[in-house]
């Protein structure tokens, strides 16, 4: 007898008993049982409706976002690294870092390949301004996360922010990446994209008082230059803050053209029975039974979305920038629910949301989040988009496999406690079936022409 499983279906929490391997056959001693749960995990469905952007399926928008994507002079002072280790300018120079150079189309699913620490994991975390604490993760089908059960769009690793057009906005002026700030952006689009803005946004045109450097400095924040940000009028305020709404909006429609589909397993599960290996149908036995990935690694995108203690102890010989002492979604309870905060006006149910009826999980902002919760990551393409974990650590899916195999580190090692996960007395050969079956994950590349340089020189 298989052991019960619970998983997250496309309905939502199901309860699916996995009977004896004699009954109910189905498709390659799939029970029929077994093959639901299957079913439940391809194809991806049609791109998730976010009703707080009414931009999000606006060619004009994902044009501009494809455009602003690739221009560097959204960026600010540069703060730390070396031409050694991929460092794109002098400490001090400014517009030299693009949302491409961390996400970077030469390496097809839009992942770091560029900085180097110089450890074991050269491309563990990213090299943006200064060196960054979290790997770079493709950004191909990540507008695909949706909590399967609240039906929330936190994104990050930590649920930094509940929609992608909120967490696109914040890149531009965090520190540790591009170092500008929402005064900066506003004066790029205002010069160099304000016909291209007027059409993705003719309801929000582009106020003429924008040009005007005195009142409106060249650049400023909540987070840098705030003296400048500070002594604007909170009429000027608003001015500034709907451009960079817009521009996390635009970001959002052009990540909703980057989409993968048809991966080996996809077909499988469509009828091409020769689509994956005899040993990768072992290892999808092992995922959805002994293995229990299902259980967090659920829904077509292979992620329920949700956020969990896997017991990861965080190791900087191996991840030189990690930063153990990161507690993961507890962090960003107040960015999200206080509307006193520098971002917490930008929530999908704050004034910017074209649906302010729309609410994020209902109970975050009143219950006690506990540290060490961190989302379950997707695993669409994750044959080649190494390194792995939030801090890149490890360099390889054999790690990763054997991290799971042996339950995770010991408790004491890690921020967050219990951890969910518990040893599963793989074999050598399970292990190699479990990644043979990882190995099937991979879709088809983006299409060539939302990965060109647009951006206007």
């Amino acid at each position: 007898m298989h052991t019960p499983l619970r998983y997250l279906g496309r309905s939502g929490l199901v309860l699916v008993a996995l009977v004896a391997a004699t009954a109910c056959r189905s498709r390659d001693g799939f029970t029929g049982e077994e093959w639901a749960v299957i079913q439940s995990l391809s194809p991806l469905p049609a791109l998730p409706v976010n009703t707080t952007n009414r931009y999000r399926d606006v060619p004009a928008a994902a044009a501009l976002g494809q455009q602003l994507f690739f221009d560097a002079r959204i960026s600010g002072p540069i703060q730390a690294g070396t031409p050694r280790e991929g460092q794109l300018g002098a400490i001090g120079e400014t517009g030299k870092i693009a949302c491409r150079d961390c996400h970077m189309p030469e390496s097809v699913w839009l992942i770091d390949t560029r900085s180097d620490n110089g450890g074991p994991v050269p491309h563990a975390t990213s090299l943006g301004s200064k060196w960054m604490t979290r790997n770079a993760s493709s950004i191909v089908n990540t507008v695909f996360y949706v909590n399967a059960r609240t039906q929330a769009h936190w994104r990050e690793n930590d649920g930094y922010s509940d929609s992608e057009w909120f967490d696109a906005q914040s890149e531009p002026e965090g520190p540790p990446v591009q170092n500008g700030s929402r005064l900066q952006l506003v004066h790029l689009i205002e010069r160099h994209y304000r016909a291209e803005y007027a059409a993705a946004f003719p309801d929000w045109p582009l106020d003429r008082a924008l040009s005007d450097t005195v009142r409106f400095p060249s650049t400023g924040s909540p987070y840098t230059d705030t003296a400048n940000w500070n002594r604007l009028s909170s009429g000027d305020r608003e001015l500034v803050n709907r451009v960079l709404v817009n521009y996390g909006k635009a970001m959002e429609a052009y990540l909703r053209t980057l989409v993968s589909r048809n991966a080996p397993f996809d077909r499988y599960v469509a009828g091409e029975a020769g689509a994956i290996s005899a040993d990768a149908k072992r290892g999808l036995a092992l995922f959805i039974g002994k293995a229990g990935c299902v259980q967090c690694h659920n829904t077509p995108l292979f992620s329920d979305d949700d956020f969990h203690v896997i017991g990861l102890q965080v190791d900087t010989i191996r991840s030189p920038h990690a930063d153990p002492t990161e507690v993961g979604r507890a962090f960003n309870q107040a960015l999200i629910c206080d509307s006193t905060v520098a971002g917490g006006d930008f929530r999908v149910n704050g004034h910017f949301s074209d649906d302010t009826t729309v609410a994020h999980d209902r109970t975050f902002c009143t219950r006690t989040i506990p540290p060490g919760l961190w989302r379950t990551k997707a695993l669409r393409q994750v044959a080649q988009t190494a390194p792995y974990f939030r801090n890149g650590q490890a360099a390889t899916l054999d790690e990763v496999i054997a991290f799971y195999d042996r339950g995770g580190d010991p408790v004491g090692t890690f921020l967050g406690d219990p951890k969910e996960i518990r040893p599963l007395h793989l074999t050598g050969d399970e292990r190699g079936q479990l990644k043979a079956f990882l190995l099937t994950l991979t879709g088809d590349p983006v299409a060539p022409a939302l990965l060109r340089d647009t951006h206007k020189r």
